[in-house]
């Protein structure tokens, strides 16, 4: 689902798969595989039980891994998912993109591997780190839970994340905590996001589709903007 082909030619290299079974970060990045795969294998095999919903679950979960969280919402609404279904899937494709980019980072922090196409987004991170250090040694595991909480531009699961590590954090703590702040945070935003569909499913559903293709096209806009 992400960077799959990155990680194929990384499994290529032996200190990397040496490193894989016995380190905290091998054994993230093993989570986030199988992860890929129990998704993979759940869809696959809903096809030929309801094809419907296998389509509106894969829309969903790309939507939120390549476009981002709130169109993915959105997207799961538009579609008449349920509140369940929505924030399940929102939160699995989420979790994805953490263990993968977090473990990925470490290894590659550690010398053990270097992708380059991830090099920009790590050094961004690294800037970032400095930027609120002294909140995060203030607040502690506090601040990594607010910081994630909260969906501004370079903050969120993924950034916290490796933040986390950088401030020395133990790898699973970070994990967890992470993880808890993603799923409060997803939940409420789903619950906020349904209140305003289902109002403006009372005037015209023509209207849902606009709203929702104006919040896509805004963070695809901000996303681009951001990489110039």
């Amino acid at each position: 689902m992400i960077s799959g082909c990155i990680i194929a030619v990384s499994l290529l290299n032996r200190e990397f798969l040496k490193k894989l079974f016995i380190t905290p970060e091998g054994l993230i990045l093993l989570l986030s595989i199988s992860i890929i795969l129990g998704v993979a294998v759940f869809i696959v095999g809903y096809y030929f039980i309801d094809a419907d919903f296998a389509n509106k679950a894969t829309a969903v979960l790309f939507t939120n891994v390549f476009v981002g969280r709130v169109p993915a919402l959105s997207l799961g609404y538009a579609a008449k998912m349920s509140h369940f279904e929505v924030i399940s899937l929102n939160i699995i494709a989420e979790m994805i993109l953490v263990t993968a980019l977090y473990s990925l980072f470490v290894f590659s922090f550690k010398g053990i591997l270097k992708i380059k196409t991830l090099d920009e987004f790590f050094e961004k991170v690294e800037n970032k780190k400095e930027e609120h250090k002294e909140e995060f040694e203030k607040y502690g595991k506090l601040g990594l839970f607010i910081f994630v909480f909260i969906p501004f531009w370079m903050t969120g699961p993924i950034v916290g994340s490796i933040i986390g590590f950088l401030i020395g954090m133990k790898h699973f703590t970070v994990i967890f905590i992470v993880f808890l702040a993603l799923i409060v945070s997803i939940t409420l935003w789903g619950l906020f996001l349904q209140e305003i569909i289902d109002f403006v499913i009372g005037f015209d559903v023509r209207l849902l589709w606009a709203l929702m293709l104006i919040i896509i096209l805004v963070f695809l806009f901000l996303k681009f903007k951001k990489r110039e």
